[in-house]
């Protein structure tokens, strides 16, 4: 018995599948319709999922302390207190001691408060100067802006039930700090 091509395999089970003779127009249009079957169902499939997902306040607090332990022990916020006296760049011009004092674009830190995010509490922080330090002076030919990284936190959302959470793992952009850089220059 000869071995058969895959295009004459596929030819006969269309012919098996449909009982008579299909055109390729007529397998692509049951091929695209399968497909949309198969995508519909899976879409409820992960909608369902996504309602199971509500837990309750409990379930959601031990979350958070766990998710806070971990990033205790990472230890990457700066304490924002410390901060809070700098507030102006000619301030920070004179005293020049911390490292966020001695840079060229100087900053403070303050406390962005959110509550349905785990840490609540995040230290931001803002450039005081709109130019740089130069010589212990602000010059305007050159900006401060700020220096961005990605944090990982909880989002707590409210679900239809009462009493119950959805919470998810979230990147966001945190400031954490300001460098001096050239200004951009149109043409």
């Amino acid at each position: 018995m000869a071995t058969r091509q895959p295009q004459e395999l596929l030819y006969l089970k269309q012919l098996q599948w449909s009982g008579r003779q299909s055109q390729p127009s007529e397998v692509k249009m049951v091929a695209s319709f399968l497909q949309l079957i198969s995508l519909l169902i899976l879409h409820e499939l992960r909608a369902s999922a996504a309602k199971s997902t509500c837990l309750t306040a409990e379930v959601v607090e031990a979350r958070e302390r766990k998710f806070n332990a971990s990033q205790k022990k990472l230890n990457l916020q700066p304490d924002a207190r410390e901060h809070q006296n700098r507030t102006t760049c000619v301030q920070a011009a004179r005293e020049m001691h911390e490292l966020n004092g001695r840079a060229l674009s100087p900053w403070c830190y303050y406390i962005d408060r959110n509550d349905s995010r785990q840490p609540r509490d995040i230290s931001f922080a803002k450039c005081l100067c709109k130019g740089c330090i130069i010589d212990g002076h602000e010059v305007n030919d050159y900006n401060s802006v700020e220096v961005w990284a990605p944090m990982l936190v909880l989002i707590k959302t409210e679900c239809k039930d009462a009493n119950t959470y959805r919470v998810q793992k979230m990147r966001i952009e945190v400031p954490v700090g300001c460098t001096c850089v050239r200004p951009k220059i149109t043409k």
